[in-house]
């Protein structure tokens, strides 16, 4: 969920920096169900040192105000995302924080994937030196200013792993039989939007919706090189026979 109105993120740091709650109106879908469009959310102030993973909290990004659950604490900063996202927020800092929002239910458990056929997968690395394939590992080599129009070509699922992807690894699992390509050395984001926090500089730039699923192979917002990239991917699909060719 995020509010963006000129003066508004000023008009709710007042608010709780005075220890009064503040009312949000909900303008998006990132975290439904959880919170619905429509509706208002209260934000009670809260200290950062009492702010657990689980919660939901508002926080500050330029003038918009972010309504998201916490995923990690990680020492002054905190990793985020809407229920209803398949990435995390940029690396949230204490000085962004405004409170926490109150009477938000837990979110829902991921319905259980029907066991699906191992899927036949290519593993393509965009703009590194091609690894050293682990054996039985397609790999395809793919330049960054050919990767857009590639991905219009392919057919099957397309999953892009990068550190930001809420989901890990072994979502890759649930992919049903046909072809699979997981594509690496990507980031996802929008062209101009800010990117304050995290960002590995260099990377590809795709938008989110470039891939049908997305998936990370380390801790969240932390970088996995092309090598490691490859053997998890191989060693993920490789449970099921026949799955990375």
């Amino acid at each position: 969920m995020t509010a963006a109105v000129a003066g508004f993120a000023d008009l709710i740091a007042h608010a709780v920096s005075a220890g009064r709650p503040a009312r949000i109106p909900v303008t998006g879908s990132s975290m439904w169900p959880a919170i619905r469009p429509g509706s208002v959310v209260t934000v009670e102030p809260a200290a950062w040192s009492r702010i657990r993973p689980g919660d939901v909290v508002a926080y500050r990004h330029e003038d918009a105000v972010i309504v998201h659950r916490v995923i990690e604490m990680r020492g002054d900063h905190l990793v985020a995302a809407g229920d209803n996202k398949p990435l995390f927020d940029p690396p949230v800092a204490a000085t962004a924080l405004l409170g926490r929002v109150t009477g938000v239910p837990d979110p829902l458990p991921p319905a259980a994937p029907a066991p699906a056929a191992a899927a036949e997968a290519t593993v393509w690395v965009v703009g590194h030196p091609t690894p050293t394939a682990p054996p039985g590992v397609r790999l395809c080599q793919v330049a960054p200013t050919e990767l857009a129009a590639a991905l219009r070509s392919v057919s099957g699922t397309v999953a892009g792993l990068s550190a930001a992807a809420v989901r890990p690894l072994s979502a890759l699992r649930t992919v049903s039989d046909g072809p699979l390509t997981v594509v690496i050395g990507i980031r996802f984001g929008h062209a101009g939007a800010s990117r304050t926090g995290y960002d590995p500089g260099g990377l590809p730039l795709l938008p989110p919706e470039a891939v049908h699923l997305h998936v990370r192979a380390g801790s969240p917002l932390s970088e996995v090189g092309p090598e490691d990239a490859v053997r998890a991917v191989a060693e993920t699909l490789g449970q099921r026979e026949g799955a990375v060719r």
